[in-house]
This record gives structure tokens, sequence and C-alpha cells, in this order.
């Protein structure tokens, strides 16, 4: 497997036994605005209010803002790792993304990009994190990508680099697992005016309205009432492989359970 997967497989080997009952619902938020040449005014606000209606709902929540190469890939490495036996593992990303060959990445801050080479050795790989969670045999998992604001990288419509597109990839979701792109692959999202990007301020309002239901439904809830806002200009997108139905809050339904 690629290099998250390898990591984790290394650090497994490694770990302790836990002391006491994983949390059955867990969440990595991550958070990054701070970039250089193009900050972005919503994502730090759109994790912190997602960590709220998510705690509300029972989650143990980790948030981190402006994280950066190095932080952001351990991040989401330790979040693999450490919660393979919960029922529900969700991950929140607000921030810049791109796409390159067929494969989405998402921007840590601090980096410059101008190459390949430079995709792949200083952003975290989205594809490879959804491949890494669908690989655990408990449990099931929510990717949620809130990326793909327009970058100065696309400014003018002129690629530095041919291959690298804006926008994410279309990522099929593992076993197990939903991914939730903000936007549809190849568009790029709005970052709002407000002080919650679109898209969170109807992902968390529909975490406050209808988190009974099936998360399937819960996303096609939310996709509605951004491409209504938006008059179809940002059209959320999803890919499922959940077995069953899940919710947010399944002990609120009859119907609906946590796990696979």
């Amino acid at each position: 497997m690629r290099r998250l997967l390898a990591a984790c497989a290394i650090a497994l080997g490694a770990a302790g036994v836990q002391a006491g009952p994983p949390p059955p619902k867990v969440a990595l938020l991550i958070g990054n605005a701070a970039y250089a040449d193009a900050p972005l005014r919503n994502p730090l606000n759109d994790v912190r209010e997602v960590a709220v209606q998510l705690r509300r709902l029972g989650f143990a929540v980790t948030t981190h803002e402006n994280l950066r190469q190095g932080e952001m890939r351990d991040a989401l490495r330790r979040f693999v790792l450490e919660h393979r036996e919960a029922q529900l593992r969700l991950v929140y990303y607000a921030g810049h993304g791109l796409q390159l060959r067929g494969r989405s990445y998402l921007l840590p801050v601090g980096v410059r990009i101008a190459s390949e080479s430079d995709v792949l050795e200083r952003t975290a790989d989205a594809t490879e994190l959804a491949e890494a969670l669908g690989q655990i045999e408990h449990g099931a998992n929510i990717v949620v990508i809130d990326a793909c604001r327009v970058h100065p990288m696309f400014a003018g419509g002129t690629r530095r680099m041919w291959a690298v597109k804006p926008g994410l990839s279309r990522l099929p979701a593992p076993t197990g697992t939903l991914v939730a792109f903000s936007t549809r692959p190849g568009h790029v999202a709005r970052d709002g005016e407000g002080s919650l990007g679109v898209y969170a301020r109807h992902f968390t309002q529909a975490l406050k309205d209808a988190p009974e239901l099936p998360v399937e439904a819960f996303f096609k809830r939310v996709r509605s009432a951004v491409a209504s806002e938006t008059r179809r200009q940002q059209v959320p997108w999803e890919s499922s492989d959940l077995d069953g139905e899940l919710c947010f809050r399944p002990e609120a339904s009859g119907r609906c359970a946590g796990g696979r």
C-alpha cells in the first residue's frame, strides 16, 4: 500500500493495548486557512462549528487548525491508527485541495507547489486516507472534504502544471465508507461571505435538525440545500459503500445503527 497505510502498519506493530473501551463515535476536524498566497475566510469557523454539533451528538472530537505538512500527515495517520475499534469514524477537512492524475490532495499551510513532485511530497493524499480507513474491518467511516476553493495556481485559466487541475477527482468510496465533497469533482466551492462557508452552514444545520436520518438521506438534504442557495453553482457530491443504514444519532432512530 502507499505511505499512509505503510506508516499505520508499522505503528500498529509498536502500539500497545488501549486502556478502557474506545469511544463509539470519533471525529478528526482539520481547518486550514492561513495560506500565504491564498488565505481563506471560513475554514476555522467551519470546523469549530462542526465540532460543537458533533460533540452535542456524542462524538469524541479532535480539532486542528492551520496544520503544516508534517503535522497534517501525522494527524491523519494517528487518527487511522488510534480509532480502529470505533463504531463510526468521521474526518472533516476544510481548506484548499487539488487533483493530480486521478487522485485528490489536501493542502497544508506553509507549502509551495511548483511541480508535480511537490504535490506528492508536500500535501496530504485524500485518496490514500479513504483507502486506509477502508482497510479497517470494524465500524464505518465518513470522509467530508469541504475544499477546492479558488487558488491562484489556477487564476486566469492558466495552469502552471498541466496535469494539476482545480477541484478534486472522483473518489470511489472504499468498503464501509461514505465520501462527501462540498462540490462536484472538478469544480470549486465557495468560501462564503458570512461566518461559515455555505457547505459547512448547511452541514451543521442538518446535524442540528436531522441527525437521525440515514447518512445517505442526510447528505442528500445538505446537497439540496447548498445547490438551492447557490443556484446550482455549487452542487455537493457523495460516494457511498456503506452496508446497511448508518446515522449520526442512531439512538434517535428505530432503523439506524452505527458501524458496518
